[in-house]
């Protein structure tokens, strides 16, 4: 994939025009807080969408984090590791990120210059085999933001020789035949591709029948229990990047790509599910639980008292978590959620942040909510230390951005999978209560691996 990308950044510019293209060597960066030099312009690309400005410069950037949210209005692509932070650091570093930022007006305090995806740590033998690249907690500010403004691209950054280098390079390579390979490469065919289920039907039900005796020896009330499976190409590869640019087609989902080896493999998604967000200190999040397959109506949820139960679990601990974070916390009436080849149940919530909040503690008091995890959340997350014998690393779990001035957003990565050029990996979970059945929960993972399938076949559901 390297190579791959490589050759395309090179189609148009000699090595030398570029004084870090692909084929020569670009200067160490030091991770510290020096990176942080004042500058007093934005690059503008007419014409170039963030993602794909941000494939031309991958193999430059160890580190990458795609985002587009709200329908495709907030997106954009952040490249490099300038800090490495902690959660509890995070908002101060991205703070002092802005502050060396000369920008006009309150610009630089609305940049998501704080970037997260909170994993596990889990010391059982083999407890992450599913292929990933990265498992734990990362935090980080980005060297460079590549950010969508209208139909232009904003070029961002502290350092102005990383900045107009960058957008020197974007420009030439808009302007050359280049383009068109770029956008073969990023739309093209995709592989014939061979699955394999870490687990059959009768093991599965094995795992349900364990859950199903927790919950009525009164362990537990619910637990959110997920299988794996594997996909690999008969013909050709996986291109990380091509599955990327295609989870960004879907507008009514959060679309999301984190990458910490230049691009070669990718953690991506499509997800429906907000932890949470705030904007001008205001609080939304959702609950989103129970599943049924296609165009589902509202009253067939009904109907179903599984399907209530499981609902209830989620929209009832959601919202007593956020109790003490806000005031006058609200919920809308029920309503459906088409996501994909499946349909879920949702009730939005939302409130006043206090002005003591910190939407990062929010997020750590939120995670894993009963759609994740189970309810009670202790016991049913010790339940699944045994139920899952793998940890689910980055799968399932809180990503986002801060902004310096306290807007956040953060989605939970469903939906999600592993790319690299040889195997994609997927995990895909159902919500167990007392009247779940195991065969109906194996074909709501079936449904739920569609959605990530389809990503791989450069056909997403954009619904």
């Amino acid at each position: 994939m390297k190579a791959n990308l490589s050759k395309l950044s090179a189609l148009s510019a000699k090595p030398e025009s570029y004084p870090w293209a692909p084929g020569s060597k670009r200067p160490a960066v030091p991770v510290s807080r020096a990176r942080f030099r004042p500058s007093g312009s934005i690059e503008t690309i007419p014409g170039m969408d963030p993602w794909l400005a941000a494939f031309v410069v991958s193999s430059e950037f160890e580190t990458q984090f795609l985002w587009s949210s709200d329908c495709g209005t907030q997106k954009f692509a952040a490249m490099g590791e300038s800090v490495r932070a902690t959660m509890d650091t995070l908002g101060n570093m991205a703070d002092e990120a802005a502050q060396a930022m000369d920008l006009p007006g309150d610009l630089a305090r609305r940049l998501p210059l704080g970037l997260f995806v909170a994993g596990e740590t889990d010391h059982r033998p083999n407890a992450f085999r599913s292929g990933e690249t990265e498992t734990q907690t990362r935090c980080w500010i980005p060297e460079l933001l590549l950010l969508q403004d209208g139909d232009s691209v904003l070029v961002i950054c502290a350092d102005p020789q990383l900045r107009q280098r960058t957008a020197s390079h974007l420009r030439q390579i808009q302007r050359s035949p280049g383009m068109a390979k770029v956008h073969k490469h990023l739309t093209g065919t995709h592989s014939r591709v061979e699955e394999t289920n870490t687990e059959n039907l009768q093991q599965w039900s094995e795992r349900i029948d364990a859950t199903l005796a927790a919950i009525h020896g009164n362990r537990i009330q619910k637990a959110v229990v997920s299988r794996r499976m594997s996909i690999t190409p008969t013909q050709g590869q996986f291109s990380a990047w091509a599955s990327a640019w295609q989870v960004q087609q879907a507008s009514n989902l959060t679309g999301f790509g984190i990458s910490t080896d230049r691009g070669h493999s990718m953690f991506l998604g499509a997800t429906p599910e907000t932890l949470l967000k705030v904007k001008d200190g205001r609080l939304t999040t959702h609950a989103l639980a129970g599943t049924l397959v296609g165009d589902a109506s509202l009253e067939r949820f009904m109907a179903s008292t599984k399907l209530r139960q499981e609902h209830a679990f989620v929209s009832d601990g959601v919202s007593a978590t956020l109790a003490p974070f806000t005031t006058g916390i609200s919920a809308q009436p029920l309503r459906i959620r088409r996501s994909g080849t499946v349909t879920h149940l949702e009730t939005p919530l939302a409130g006043q942040l206090r002005a003591d909040a910190d939407p990062l503690r929010v997020l750590a008091a939120l995670h894993p909510t009963p759609a994740i995890g189970g309810w009670p959340r202790a016991a049913a997350m010790k339940a699944l230390e045994t139920l899952e014998p793998y940890s689910r690393g980055w799968f399932a779990s809180p990503l986002g951005w801060l902004a310096p001035n306290g807007d956040a957003h953060a989605a939970i990565a469903i939906r999600s999978q592993w790319v690299n050029p040889d195997k994609a990996v997927m995990l895909a979970g159902a919500g167990i209560v007392k009247d779940s059945l195991p065969t109906e929960e194996w074909s709501e993972t079936e449904n739920k691996f569609d959605n990530m399938r389809c990503v791989l076949r450069g056909k997403v559901h954009d619904r």
